[in-house]
């Protein structure tokens, strides 16, 4: 399997992050199976931030593990489904390869002031500290969230927006701006 520069799934390291740790077993496996295969590989999912328990929106704030100017990519579940398609439809141009996936990169900063001005409040950012990810969510997404803080290798989103073009690749902003707020916020 060719593979594009990479963010996980196809290193042969342990990450200490359980999920992450069984995708690269997965993608081992692939790659020495004779079947022709796409790995598209997401990153964080804009989508998280719908997760209220731990984003903390419905208390009126953004809250992540991350230092407020750290930048994350991300990516929304429209932008895999819109890859995924093109894969489907393009299977001689992507077979074989592995495809890292972002759609956008922001920092907690800029996540908390794009939501204040799709939802129409004030969203503070509030760096949660790892102690409490830990006691909240276990050790697992902890180091996940402790591999995020010291992540220097980002994707190359231009290209890959460059590269496929088909796909409507969504900005934080085009995501939040199709979310349902008044109805996720209610829950």
């Amino acid at each position: 399997m060719r593979s594009t520069p990479t963010q996980g799934g196809d290193r042969a390291r342990a990450t200490n992050v359980d999920h992450a740790d069984s995708k690269q077993l997965i993608e081992a496996y692939l790659r020495e199976q004779p079947v022709r295969a796409t790995v598209l590989g997401p990153v964080y999912f804009m989508e998280n931030a719908l997760n209220l328990g731990f984003s903390r929106l419905g208390d009126g704030l953004l809250a992540n593990p991350l230092t407020p100017g750290k930048p994350l990519d991300q990516v929304t579940v429209l932008d895999i489904a819109g890859m995924a398609v093109y894969a489907i439809e393009h299977p001689a141009e992507l077979v074989g390869e592995r495809v890292d996936l972002a759609s956008d990169r922001v920092t907690g900063e800029e996540a908390a002031r794009i939501l204040s001005e799709v939802i129409g409040r004030d969203i503070p950012y509030q760096q949660l500290p790892l102690d409490m990810v830990r006691q909240w969510a276990g050790d697992e997404v902890a180091t996940m969230f402790e591999s995020f803080e010291n992540n220097t290798d980002f994707i190359d989103i231009e290209a890959l927006r460059v590269r496929f073009p088909a796909v409507r690749w969504h900005s934080y902003a085009d995501w939040a701006q199709k979310v349902d707020w008044e109805w996720v916020l209610a829950g």
